[in-house]
């Protein structure tokens, strides 16, 4: 299985959905390859502060020139493989598209965001639809509870695309997570940022 992690636009946490996603995919015993294929490689630095002791996650940065070529053998060896993939339409988010089974689309609750998302879907997705059978979802992240632009942000993706009925709040937790190379869930079990991606998670398996 191969879950991309995408959007054109910059600053949606991509990288902290895709890693968040692998340490749920590894505390369930799944053999788990993230591959970073974003030139910030916000991820690969993730990896390199995860403790030992937590579930086992592989990592790797793939290059553009390498992706698509490379993930459908990699995908042999691992259960689930995750592409963290590049912000901006460029032939790498093309590639880690195509070469995917289901794509997660992060998206701020924002009129220019939704916009953006929009044409993904149109320039990417859409074109990627020609090639394969291919699930996208849009997945709201970010988000400031009980705000009216949130609520309305909701409504008219759940309208227009397939949306995730889970959404992700603004919880320091996330950063501070991030930044010790664990996920929401290891870093605090009972916290709310750990309650919703956990029902995230649960809500992808079905959608899988």
């Amino acid at each position: 299985m191969i879950i991309t992690v995408s959007n054109q636009k910059g600053g949606v946490g991509k990288s902290t959905v895709a890693t968040n996603l692998a340490s749920c995919f590894a505390g369930d015993a799944k053999d788990v390859l993230l591959v970073d294929a974003d030139d910030q490689g916000s991820s690969l630095d993730w990896k390199a502060e995860r403790p030992d002791e937590l579930p086992p996650i592989q990592a790797i940065g793939l290059p553009v020139d390498n992706l698509h070529k490379e993930i459908a053998s990699l995908a042999k060896r691992y259960e689930v493989v995750i592409i963290d993939g590049g912000g901006r339409i460029t032939q790498t988010a093309r590639a880690a598209v195509v070469a995917a089974d289901f794509v997660v689309v992060p998206t701020l609750p924002s009129r220019p965001d939704i916009v953006s998302t929009e044409d993904f879907f149109e320039k990417v997705i859409d074109v990627a639809r020609t090639f394969k059978d291919l699930q996208a979802v849009v997945l709201l992240n970010q988000v400031q509870g009980g705000t009216v632009m949130s609520r309305r942000s909701q409504a008219y993706m759940q309208a227009t695309q397939p949306t995730f009925a889970t959404a992700l709040h603004q919880y320091v937790a996330y950063r501070e997570a991030f930044a010790l190379g664990q996920s929401v869930i290891e870093y605090d079990a009972a916290s709310k940022a750990a309650s919703e991606m956990l029902s995230l998670y649960r809500e992808l398996l079905e959608k899988l």
